[in-house]
């Protein structure tokens, strides 16, 4: 057997071998892309953005507004023309002015961060005034808010932590845990009222003897002169005749509560005027003399709010005080009045 050798079949596939090969030679000397079947043309990135020309008008106005802001915040903060100069205290009866400014300035004038100054009034800090000054001196309550450029307002409510007391003998201050932490000084004469009695009487030779006899003698505590001289504190007066020396305790930590309670009560809710408590016993009973003439009568040691709540009803709607002697609280639900 043999195979038939067709030439012409050869032929054709070698002259499509040459002229393929002949084409990838030319073709790349005339720098032809050769691509397979899957190409595509590129399709263009929506993002991508030519870089054209920097646009140098835009950078200069940038550039010249950042100057501005920075030269703005630059003057902010060290101008003194925004130094805290002026600090306007409000509600102190007891504290000194002079003491909280000293304290206040002394909080404030201080670089943060080693350079920026702590007075400055974009700077200052309001919560660390206020902090210090609450754990320095006794306040109830403090608001702190600033008004521009360089003004510091300190509104105070204080904390009463000290009471006048008075023996009859002498004056002194106690805590509010009840001991004397100082004694001021002794009671003067001028400050007892005394109610006589005269008789007269003939003896054996016929002369008339004349006697006067102290029949009453009363001590009333001169409110406005105590208050001058030694603050305005709650006055309490104990006619229980206690002698006293420093550091001893004179009264029970919930009479010199309620005592203070009272006072703040009357003195910032009404119009009553608060001349001075008369401590009566033991037992918790007070009672509160005002400086209208008339009385109140009070327990110290229990429901103060209550009792407060009754005294403004009664007020209110059952006695005018231009002719009242005394109000009795002391029996809570029941309120006797003269």
């Amino acid at each position: 057997m043999y195979n038939n050798f067709n030439i012409h079949k050869h032929k054709r596939k070698w002259g499509r071998g040459l002229k393929i090969a002949s084409d990838f030679i030319f073709s790349s000397s005339k720098n032809t892309v050769h691509r397979d079947f899957d190409w595509h043309k590129r399709k263009r990135n929506p993002f991508w953005q030519e870089q054209g020309e920097k646009d140098w008008k835009k950078i200069i106005e940038l550039s010249i507004l950042g100057i501005a802001v920075l030269s703005m915040i630059i003057i902010s903060v060290f101008s003194h023309f925004f130094y805290i100069k002026t600090i306007n205290i409000t509600g102190l009866q007891r504290i000194s002015e002079t003491e909280i400014k000293n304290a206040t300035l002394g909080v404030i004038n201080y670089k943060r961060l080693f350079i920026l100054p702590g007075q400055n009034y974009f700077i200052v800090d309001l919560d660390e005034v206020r902090d210090i000054l609450k754990e320095k001196f006794p306040i109830e309550s403090i608001v702190i808010s600033k008004t521009f450029p360089n003004v510091l307002n300190i509104n105070i409510e204080e904390k009463i932590s000290t009471l006048i007391y008075d023996n009859g003998k002498n004056y002194s201050y106690i805590g509010t845990d009840g001991h004397i932490v100082e004694i001021l000084r002794k009671v003067g004469d001028d400050e007892w009222q005394t109610q006589t009695k005269t008789t007269t009487s003939t003896n054996e030779t016929g002369e008339t003897i004349t006697k006067t006899e102290i029949i009453k003698l009363a001590h009333i505590p001169s409110v406005r002169n105590i208050v001058n001289e030694m603050g305005d504190y709650p006055i309490v007066y104990d006619i229980r005749n206690k002698d006293t020396n420093l550091n001893d305790r004179v009264l029970d930590e919930v009479n010199v509560a309620g005592i203070i309670n009272w006072f703040n009560l009357l003195t910032k809710k009404t119009d009553i005027p608060f001349g001075y408590v008369v401590l009566e016993n033991d037992l918790g009973d007070g009672v509160i003399k005002t400086r209208e003439g008339w009385n109140i009568k009070v327990k110290l040691d229990k429901e103060i709010d209550k009792q407060f709540e009754e005294l403004q009803f009664t007020l209110k709607n059952k006695v005018k005080r231009n002719n009242l002697q005394y109000i009795d609280l002391r029996y809570l639900g029941k309120v006797y009045w003269q």
